[in-house]
């Protein structure tokens, strides 16, 4: 113990070892301090994690030796302290697994329609193109939260009831209604199709010349040039849907098994910042939940500025 002057007063600082004695190895060590009366407390070597009562009761939720333990902890309480009622199994887990499958099918089913149907608009002519295209920038323009009533209500009746020959009332409460309702967005069409008028037709002529058929010219020679868009594309739809909330958390309500990451960090909102104000495993998970679009943006970020640039040009 230490006493020092203060202004106002007497400043008195404590130093205390903790030795476990026993036989049992203890991983977390929580510690709760409160001060007398009259008394104020001033700052600990070690941050305490909440601070209430106007500053006279401190908590630690672990004062165990190592640096480890302290830095990393709320890591491991994102997964050990997050429980479902039903499986028993983790929950933070689940909901990287329903995001990774979400995110992976939706740049597969984009990949996909935006690149036939850029081809499409941007190298055949069929009667209605234009017209086409022009209701597609309009679709562009439109705000999400304008349409979500009217999509709310196609799945809940199951696509027009098309969904009950299948044996599926509503699409709500169900992956499929999430991955029906954004198997491609215009803008990804869009930038297809800008790629596509950018390569020479003489690409495509020659291959006509040789007996070529149109699947044949699309597969064989314009797909393999399109790399840079499809790897933007990759990025872009990517990050749209591991950072989508508003439209997961209309159509997924219950259980907590079916949530997606973001909703799942709504959820540890709930549990560690509404009651506790225990804003480490929230952070935690947070940061968690921006690791796979760093790292995928390192590994496509040459796609990504080829693609946006091929894209905004026409030549």
């Amino acid at each position: 113990m230490k006493r020092e002057p203060a202004e106002g007063g007497l400043t008195t600082t404590y130093r205390f070892r903790l030795v476990n004695t026993g036989e049992v190895a203890l991983d977390p060590v929580p510690m709760d301090l409160t001060v007398p009366m009259r008394q104020q407390f001033v700052s600990a070597t070690l941050a305490p994690n909440r601070i209430e009562r106007l500053g006279r009761a401190q908590s630690w939720n672990n004062v165990s030796a190592g640096l480890l333990p302290y830095v990393f902890g709320n890591y491991a309480r994102v997964f050990r302290e997050n429980y479902s009622a039903s499986t028993g199994k983790g929950l933070f887990l689940l909901w990287i697994r329903n995001s990774f499958f979400l995110a992976v099918t939706r740049v597969i089913t984009t990949l996909i329609f935006a690149s036939m149907a850029g081809y499409a608009l941007a190298r055949l002519n069929f009667r209605g193109k234009q017209g086409i295209f022009a209701f597609l920038l309009f679709s562009m323009m439109i705000p999400q939260q304008v349409t979500f009533i009217s999509n709310y209500l196609v799945l809940r009746d199951g696509i027009f009831g098309l969904s009950r020959l299948f044996g599926v009332p509503t699409l709500l409460n169900t992956y499929a209604g999430l991955i029906v309702s954004g198997l491609v967005g215009a803008s990804s069409v869009f930038i297809m199709k800008q790629f596509f008028e950018r390569l020479p037709a003489s690409l495509e002529e020659s291959a006509r010349i040789d007996g070529a058929s149109t699947y044949t010219v699309f597969f064989r020679i314009m797909l393999p040039l399109a790399k840079p868009p499809l790897g933007a594309l990759t990025i872009l739809t990517f990050q749209g849907v591991w950072n989508e909330f508003f439209w997961p958390l209309v159509v997924i309500t219950s259980p907590a098994d079916r949530f997606p990451l973001t909703i799942g960090l709504l959820n540890l909102q709930r549990a560690y910042g509404a009651a506790t104000f225990d804003w480490g495993p929230i952070l935690a998970g947070t940061f968690i939940s921006a690791l796979p679009v760093i790292i995928l943006f390192i590994a496509f970020q040459q796609y990504f500025v080829e693609g946006i640039s091929f894209s905004g040009t026409k030549g």
